[in-house]
């Protein structure tokens, strides 16, 4: 078990580069839906694994509409435009089908582990008039 957490750390991290490089590259494209992209993967990373599967699939939905909008339209940003909603898609689907398996995010805990008190901080607290045995 001690293994498959750092690869789905890993997997976790690639996927929210991807989309997060494509989404600024859509910002640059069509700006409404890069900042689709750039809020789905700032509200994944803080979902549940559920939730996120559910809004990886949405966005790999999206993506296919970027790929429709790209075929639609003429120009060189079309063929971009086509490229970034197929990276958004098979991201996205990678994603729905992976992220049950990544970790949640972490709530309430501190970031920082939390340090024993030392005699020193003993003596600290007891020198400001606080009692060190509360």
């Amino acid at each position: 078990m001690s293994d498959a957490r750092p690869s789905a750390r890993r997997e976790m991290t690639a996927v929210v580069a991807v989309l997060a490089a494509t989404g600024l590259l859509l910002l640059v494209l069509e700006t409404v839906l890069g900042f689709v992209v750039l809020a789905g993967v700032g509200a994944a990373v803080l979902l549940r694994p559920r939730a996120r599967a559910g809004l990886a699939a949405l966005m790999a939905l999206l993506g296919l509409v970027v790929v429709a909008i790209g075929v639609t339209g003429d120009g060189s940003s079309s063929v971009l435009l086509v490229a970034a909603g197929a990276l958004v898609t098979a991201t996205s689907a990678f994603a729905a089908a992976r992220s049950r398996r990544w970790p949640p995010p972490r709530r309430g805990e501190r970031m920082t582990p939390r340090r024993e008190p030392g005699p020193r901080d003993t003596w600290d607290a007891l020198d400001r008039g606080e009692d060190p045995t509360v």
